[in-house]
Order: C-alpha cells, then sequence, then structure tokens
C-alpha cells in the first residue's frame, strides 16, 4: 500500500507501510510518520502493526501463552538496543505487549470453549490520547471481526509517531527474536516475510 498524502504544493508524504516501518527500525532508522496527519491514517497505520504482531505471536508459537509472551516481550531492555527505543517508545511496546498476552489468553480460551480456532487476529486495541499523553487499552474480542486498532481523542503527529514507533519496536522484536546465538540478523530475514 503506497499512499501518498498531499501537503503543501508540490509537497507529497507518504504514509509508510507496515514492512517498511519495521524494515526502517531494523535498520536502526527512524520511521517517518509526516504522512501520517489524521486519526483515520493512524487507525490504518497501527492496524497494520497490531496484525503483525499477531501474526508474529502465532508463527512465533506464542499465540495463547500469555506468560512466554511477557516472558519474551515485556521487559523495556530488549526494545533498547533500536536507535528507536528510547524510554517512551519502549514502554509503549512493553504495554502492548501485556496487552496482547492478555488478549492472546482469552482467544484461546474462547477457542477451547466454542470448540474453534482462536480468535487471535480478532483483537481490538482502543488508544486513548488525551490532555497531554496517551494511553493503549484492549478492548474486547470481536470474532466476527478482523480487529484492528481505533484512535480516540485528538489527532497530534507526536503523540501518533511514539505510540506507533512503540509497536513498531514491538513488532521487529518478534520478527528477530534471538535463537541459537543469531545476534537477530539471520531471524530477522527469515521471519520478515510474515509481516504483511
Amino acid at each position: 500500500m503506497d499512499e501518498r498524502v498531499t501537503g503543501m504544493p508540490g509537497a507529497t508524504m507518504t504514509i509508510p507501510t507496515t514492512r517498511e516501518i519495521v524494515r526502517c527500525v531494523w535498520a536502526r532508522g527512524e520511521p517517518d510518520f509526516r504522512g501520517v496527519t489524521d486519526a483515520n491514517a493512524a487507525d490504518r497505520v497501527l492496524s497494520g502493526l497490531l496484525r503483525a504482531a499477531l501474526d508474529m505471536l502465532v508463527y512465533r508459537k506464542l499465540a495463547g501463552r500469555r506468560d512466554a509472551i511477557h516472558m519474551v516481550a515485556g521487559d523495556s531492555h530488549s526494545y533498547r538496543r533500536y536507535a528507536t527505543g528510547n524510554e517512551r517508545a519502549a514502554d509503549g511496546a512493553v504495554v502492548l505487549s501485556h496487552a496482547l498476552g492478555e488478549s492472546t489468553e482469552e482467544a484461546r480460551q474462547f477457542g477451547e470453549l466454542v470448540g474453534v480456532a482462536p480468535p487471535f487476529s480478532s483483537c481490538r486495541v482502543i488508544v486513548l490520547c488525551l490532555d497531554g499523553g496517551y494511553a493503549v487499552n484492549r478492548l474486547e474480542l470481536d470474532p466476527e471481526s478482523r480487529g484492528g486498532v481505533s484512535w480516540y481523542g485528538p489527532f497530534d503527529n507526536g503523540f501518533f509517531a511514539e505510540i506507533a514507533t512503540g509497536f513498531a519496536l514491538l513488532v521487529t522484536h518478534l520478527v528477530a527474536n534471538v535463537f541459537d546465538d543469531d545476534d537477530g540478523t539471520e531471524t530477522f530475514e527469515e521471519s520478515f516475510q510474515w509481516v504483511v
């Protein structure tokens, strides 16, 4: 998805795709979110990152294992190795990982209860952006929906960039989850194909 936003005459800014954002974080760059100028675009970008995180949890066989998610993704130190992993962004990644840990456990239990595949992809998250701060809250599972993220409150690109960077740190960490003395490079390239 190559979405372009026109600002000043002659200037065109793009809304980055999930793959572009994750690749940028991995390459020690800082994603350019200037093209995200309203809540609707924020919803789309954050929804893409959330879905990538859920896909990676399934791929890494962590979905439905709340304690394992907390162990693998619940430590802010894990995110500090990336150039964009400042304190606020790392904290955002931890908050999202805890929300997903709870959600994936509920999805697993729901699947067992009704005898269907767990609805991991139906997780909904709301980002509350009010009074100079923000919070990330998980909403209930909706097995009939594709899930996603909703932005609530006035749109602020600075807050959005912090939140999106936190989401991206979590996804990048899950993609590059290090095994067998790999520094993350081989694991990242092997797993990046799962980011859509």
